[in-house]
């Protein structure tokens, strides 16, 4: 698959009580058009750091942003976030918090809110057009939040733990609404998670940040057919990356891993 876009060795630092802190190490990574890449690894390790890159509102210490082959870093425009928390207006209609990518964009009014209808029927929220966000539950809010975040036709998408407050089976809920917006859609993505069955589920490849700071410590490509089901990953592909992290042991043999994990630790580049 041809990239589409690329981080590449990227760097960051943050200030800390005894002088500056590097987080990320020298960040390098690919995804190509249309493909969703997740991203697991420690806490604290600087994935929604990484994510702020890409988004355009930090500016790395050292490396760049591509799209296209084209030099986006420090430039939010070209991105569509989606954060933690869902970031609806209380005061906003349902309807209205969708639209307001648009308006920003200054995307009319009349056309911002049409264009918001067509996404809620397509999110199961067409009956909650005039609702405000507390008259919903929780799994309909990340919908809400979802539907804002694709509505703004941005190049990349990108997914900041979007279902970490949802309680399990809403959870597994929201994972179906999202890989079957990702199927319509074909978006590009990258979405962190702390969740690795959700990442195998949800992705065409794993990556594992090591610890700050952070590179790429392995990718792990997901080959399982979709659509898959929500809550029953690929065992294999789940183990693989659990083993990296250090939660189970690696039951493979040295010669049946691949060259850049028989050293742990070695930082592991995408080709």
């Amino acid at each position: 698959m041809r990239d589409f876009f690329e981080v590449r060795d990227v760097h960051v630092m943050r200030s800390g009580a005894h002088g500056p802190l590097p987080v990320l190490g020298g960040v390098d990574l690919r995804v190509g058009r249309g493909e969703l890449v997740c991203v697991v690894g420690p806490s604290g390790c600087g994935k929604s750091t990484l994510l702020g890159v890409v988004a355009g509102l930090l500016r790395p210490a050292r490396g760049r942003v591509l799209l296209a082959g084209r030099d986006v870093t420090g430039t939010p425009a070209h991105t569509a976030y989606m954060p933690q928390q869902d970031l609806l207006f209380a005061w906003h209609t349902v309807l209205d918090g969708v639209a307001l990518g648009l308006r920003v964009q200054r995307v009319g009014r009349r056309e911002a809110r049409a264009r918001a209808r067509d996404v809620l029927a397509e999110f199961g929220l067409e009956a909650f057009a005039d609702a405000r966000p507390d008259e919903l539950s929780g799994g309909m809010r990340q919908r809400a939040a979802l539907a804002r975040t694709v509505l703004q036709g941005r190049d990349v998408v990108l997914l900041d733990e979007p279902f970490g407050a949802l309680d399990a089976l809403t959870r597994l809920d929201a994972q179906r609404w999202l890989a079957a917006t990702w199927r319509a859609h074909r978006w590009t993505g990258l979405l962190v998670t702390h969740d690795v069955g959700e990442a195998v589920t949800l992705g065409d490849r794993v990556l594992r940040l090591s610890g700050r700071p952070a590179v790429v410590a392995q990718e792990v490509a997901v080959d399982e057919p979709r659509p898959r089901t929500p809550g029953v990953p690929d065992e294999r592909v789940v183990r693989t990356v659990l083993a990296g992290l250090g939660v189970v042991p690696d039951e493979r043999a040295p010669d049946e891993r691949e060259p850049d994990e028989r050293a742990p630790g070695l930082p592991v580049r995408l080709p």
